[in-house]
């Protein structure tokens, strides 16, 4: 009898500090309320918003900082930052490449691509070219070749 009710009471206890240690936020247009709920203080974090930054062309990701603006400094973080995805669209251009044609496997089974930049449709920071390395595919599944005397198909 008391181990159902000491395991029920145990989960009561667990769900009780759980439900203190919560933190809560609601945003909009020019800040951010985060409602920080433990111990005996229950007044709330507000900041402001900083502008989203350029989107980053090789992470796809911006950035923005929360600044306290109301609340205790001693419950409440002084600086917040928040990363989140670039959207798709002309704002955050991406880098675009006209794409080269795949050399020859080279001896070590490697094959290179240059490609170029396309400047009318991209970001202004990105590479002007870039090189891209794979492995060959092995033909036959690299089983021996009967007419190349045995060497492997690249």
């Amino acid at each position: 009898m008391w181990g159902v009710f000491g395991t029920v009471l145990v989960l009561c206890l667990v769900s009780i500090i759980n439900a203190n240690h919560a933190e809560n936020w609601e945003e909009n247009a020019h800040e951010v309320l985060i409602r920080n709920t433990r111990g005996a203080e229950k007044q709330p974090c507000k900041y402001d918003k900083s502008s989203w930054s350029e989107c980053d062309p090789n992470t796809h990701m911006k950035n923005r900082t929360l600044t306290l603006k109301k609340g205790s400094p001693t419950t409440c973080e002084a600086t917040k930052s928040i990363s989140r995805k670039c959207k798709k669209g002309k704002k955050n251009l991406a880098c675009r490449y006209e794409k080269g044609s795949w050399s020859q496997c080279s001896v070590a089974g490697d094959m290179t691509r240059t490609d170029m930049l396309k400047e009318a449709n991209s970001d202004a920071n990105c590479e002007k070219s870039r090189t891209l390395t794979k492995k060959c595919k092995a033909k036959n599944s690299g089983r021996k070749n009967k007419a190349n005397n045995g060497e492997f198909d690249f």
